[in-house]
């Protein structure tokens, strides 16, 4: 700690890492003539890892007024648009899209390597049944719950760096029941987008106050697509998001935090 400010430390591996979810995202432009029946095939391919699986739709739909002071009408639709598959243990999903493809892990989550080793071979089995071209988005997200212990006196600045600050000329000198924030930030040596969410959620053993601590990065490049048949410049690029969040993360909790989940 330097005058009172907690130090930004390198990066940690915790045994109590609080991540309830990682997730790898990949958009791609819809293959001409390619459809959902042509996805059916990766099924035999991962049933032995992702033995279930379930359909993915699309929803679209608006709301309009064709003349002043008539009613609002609405239009909708929905289309099949891919498949969920997931392991056995609920814990590993695989999505395969005829937009994109996305893998995700649920807690307990262990270490960046296997993980993103797992994501890369998915893709791969992805990209050679969809004969993808390109790649228009790639995205990391990592949701965290902070698990504080709850007392009379829990404070939330002891805990998160990065919180709603309330004015203490608030009536009732501003008491927080509740909150959501988000926050977008651009980080311009990346040109990627990080949103933050933070809020409450529910404690899954009502002994503590839970914090979300929702980590989402992102870079769209719609114009100038990375080429999927030449991929490595896409998994550099997630592995710099996932290396920027440890950072955000560190940057994000205080030590009594690490001390909660070291």
């Amino acid at each position: 700690m330097l005058n009172g400010v907690d130090l930004v430390p390198e990066r940690a591996h915790y045994s109590k890492a609080p991540i309830t979810e990682a997730v790898i995202d990949l958009w791609v432009p819809r293959t001409q003539g390619l459809s959902v029946e042509d996805l059916v095939p990766i099924q035999d391919a991962v049933a032995d890892s992702y033995s279930h699986r379930e359909s993915e739709y699309m929803y679209t739909g608006r709301v309009y007024i064709e003349e002043v002071g008539d009613p609002a009408q609405t239009e909708g639709a929905q289309w099949h648009n891919g498949f969920r598959f997931t392991s056995q243990d609920g814990q590993r999903v695989f999505y395969a899209r005829l937009d994109g493809f996305a893998f995700s892990i649920q807690a307990p989550y262990d270490r960046w390597e296997p993980f993103r080793d797992e994501a890369r071979r998915l893709w791969d089995l992805y990209r050679s049944v969809t004969g993808a071209k390109s790649v228009t988005r790639a995205e990391v997200r990592y949701v965290n719950r902070i698990d504080i212990p709850s007392t009379a006196t829990v404070q939330l600045e002891d805990y998160l760096r990065t919180y709603p600050e309330v004015s203490s000329a608030m009536p009732n000198e501003g008491v927080m029941a509740n909150y959501f924030m988000q926050l977008q930030l651009w980080q311009e040596d990346l040109k990627c987008m990080l949103v933050v969410n933070e809020a409450p959620e529910p404690s899954p053993t009502g002994e503590a106050i839970s914090i979300r601590l929702d980590f989402d990065f992102f870079r769209e490049q719609f114009e100038e697509p990375w080429q999927a048949d030449e991929d490595e410049e896409v998994w550099e690029f997630l592995e710099q998001l996932h290396d920027r969040k440890n950072e955000v993360f560190e940057a994000s909790i205080t030590d009594e935090t690490r001390r909660l989940i070291r």
